[in-house]
């Protein structure tokens, strides 16, 4: 009972910072944060920044997506494979939110527009996908990969997807902060309940049985 009230309030702290999104084009921060961030000037920043942001976005994210559906499959985990390919309902979820909301892109005379997507920016669509993909594949490394040296350094490549295609969609200027954090709220609601659903669903393997503790 106790996660469930903690993520029904995570949910009603969401759809707060959604009505302000709606009601604000900019929170009180997004505009220094922006700033600070564009002040970077790094060759090598930049591209750690493009990589990630690239495989968050169609047909590349589908490089990262369907072979780990793919591993899940040959790895004996098709219920878990299934969580993968139900991701895109994440992306439906998040569209909707774009339309309820409706708030403007960063304009090029507040910030640095080096990208010009259309439609709405509140949530950010490439940090939903990064991490939804990455958040879940962080789990799934987590829990099934055995060596310790592997399973540290895919963890960190599923971290760095999530935080640096954030930091890119503000970098070059597709999204205000603020929309980056929402997409992340959102989108830890959604990984929240995947995860107890596999955690519910596939924690022990169909059919094995635990011995019970003898009597004193």
């Amino acid at each position: 009972m106790r996660p469930l009230l903690l993520w029904l309030a995570f949910l009603l702290g969401f759809l707060v910072m959604a009505a302000f999104a709606a009601s604000y084009d900019t929170f009180p921060a997004d505009i220094w944060l922006a700033h600070r961030l564009q002040e970077v000037d790094s060759a090598a920043f930049r591209g750690a920044l493009d990589f990630p942001e690239a495989l968050a976005d169609l047909p590349f994210v589908l490089a990262v997506w369907l072979p780990a559906v793919a591993l899940l499959w040959l790895y004996r985990s098709p219920g878990r494979a299934f969580l993968l390919l139900i991701i895109p309902l994440g992306w439906v979820v998040n569209s909707g939110v774009k339309a309820l909301v409706e708030r403007p892109r960063p304009s090029p005379s507040l910030v640095a527009v080096a990208d010009h997507p259309s439609g709405a920016s509140f949530p950010s669509g490439h940090a939903i996908t990064a991490l939804l993909i990455f958040g879940l594949l962080l789990y799934f490394t987590t829990v099934l990969v055995r060596p310790a040296w592997l399973r540290i350094l895919l963890q960190l490549a599923c971290l760095y997807g999530i935080v640096f295609t954030g930091l890119a969609r503000v970098y070059h200027g597709a999204h205000w902060p603020s929309d980056v954090l929402g997409s992340f709220y959102l989108g830890a609601l959604v990984l929240a309940l995947l995860i107890s659903f596999d955690r519910l669903a596939f924690s022990h393997p169909a059919g094995v049985t635990y011995p019970r503790r003898p009597h004193r």
